[in-house]
């Protein structure tokens, strides 16, 4: 798809890679650039629209980023929300379905530079830190296995920007490739070169399992990162973050410090990482409250009437990304949050009395398309 220059991806792409000189010009250029993408998508994407619109909500009426209207997160598994022709997409990330196999969400990227460039700006800031390259050991499928997915096109795409020749995909056939794995992490420790394993956590979990009946332990060399994806919603068997951690600290010894967990989801294009590694690099105390880049805002909201919630106190986390310019740039998810000084914090899923938030904005969807059709 040819763009004309200076385009809305064109500008968003500049965006993502600039050095804004202040926190009140970073607030005028995000304020300005959501306010334009929220009216191209309010003319390109159909359903995007009925719902602006049920709000009251136009173009002419939005003046903050705070005040564009949040697309709840199921639509993506019921509806086709793209500005483009979905015939002509670049790629389309489907969700692995694990809490609905029939509904699956569908993210439509009508080209690739943009989720790279945000991509590739988070993982250098928040992972790489002062390192260029550093050896990637991944512990989940890559693009030839799992073709549409989010994960593996980010995985793929950080060993090619990222990794160093020794880096490899060790996620074979179904499962993980032990002998292999053993093999790399014992020419690591040979050569004395750090190395990230990155992997979902459910890749973890039966890494130790398989191992758990060996006394024998791996300790990385020193400034060896582990990569927790996350993942753990719809598997078998969970265990708590706490101890998961714990376990792999030991086997791997590896400090806490260097174990880094991040929020990246299906339907958006940006993802937010721990800031452990990003302030352990500047020498300055860790925290693992997630960080967010940016290009990307949050809001946490009351779970019952999606109000702002008292800063401190847990509600729906309510994400705008820019890199979503394509799709819907607001996102109401279905995660527990509490916002912090450095970031948020991720609680759990909503369920129960704290999903009636939801629900009335799903309602509130189902109304808007329904009017839509019948007008």
């Amino acid at each position: 798809m040819t763009q004309p220059k200076n385009s809305l991806p064109d500008r968003i792409i500049s965006f993502i890679k600039s050095d804004q000189s202040s926190q009140e010009d970073l607030e005028v250029a995000f304020n300005q650039l959501t306010c334009d993408i929220f009216a191209y998508q309010f003319a390109k994407n159909q359903p995007y629209r009925l719902l602006a619109q049920q709000q009251r909500r136009t173009p002419m009426t939005i003046k903050h980023w705070q005040d564009v209207p949040r697309m709840p997160i199921q639509a993506f598994k019921q509806m086709t929300l793209s500005t483009e022709d979905i015939s002509q997409s670049a790629d389309i990330f489907y969700s692995s379905g694990t809490t609905d196999p029939v509904h699956k969400s569908q993210h439509y990227l009508s080209r690739l530079d943009v989720w790279e460039t945000a991509m590739k700006q988070g993982f250098k800031q928040y992972v790489m830190g002062k390192r260029q390259k550093i050896t990637i050991l991944s512990l989940f499928p890559d693009q030839v296995a799992n073709p549409h997915s989010s994960l593996s096109r980010y995985i793929n795409t950080a060993i090619a920007t990222f990794g160093t020749p020794d880096s490899q995909v060790l996620f074979r056939d179904g499962a993980i490739a032990m002998a292999a794995l053993k093999g790399a992490l014992d020419h690591a420790r040979t050569t004395h070169q750090p190395v990230l394993l990155i992997g979902a956590s459910f890749s973890y979990v039966h890494l130790l399992d398989a191992l758990a009946t060996s006394d024998q332990r791996y300790p990385l060399p020193e400034g060896s990162i582990v990569f927790d994806t996350g993942g753990f919603k719809g598997q078998a068997r969970t265990i708590s973050m706490t101890t998961l951690y714990t376990q792999l600290s030991e086997f791997f010894n590896v400090p806490r410090a260097h174990i880094i967990n991040m929020f990246g989801m299906t339907e958006i294009s940006s993802q937010c990482y721990d800031g452990n590694l990003l302030l352990d690099n500047d020498e300055q105390p860790f925290t693992f409250d997630k960080v967010v880049p940016a290009w990307v805002r949050i809001q946490i909201l009351d779970a019952t009437d999606l109000k702002p919630a008292t800063k401190g106190e847990p509600g729906i986390l309510a994400y705008y990304d820019l890199a979503n310019w394509d799709t819907c740039l607001a996102i109401l998810t279905e995660d527990l949050a509490v916002e912090t000084d450095v970031g948020f914090q991720l609680i759990g899923r909503v369920n129960g009395a704290a999903a009636r938030g939801c629900s009335i904005a799903v309602d509130e969807l189902m109304k808007s398309q329904a009017l839509g059709e019948r007008s």
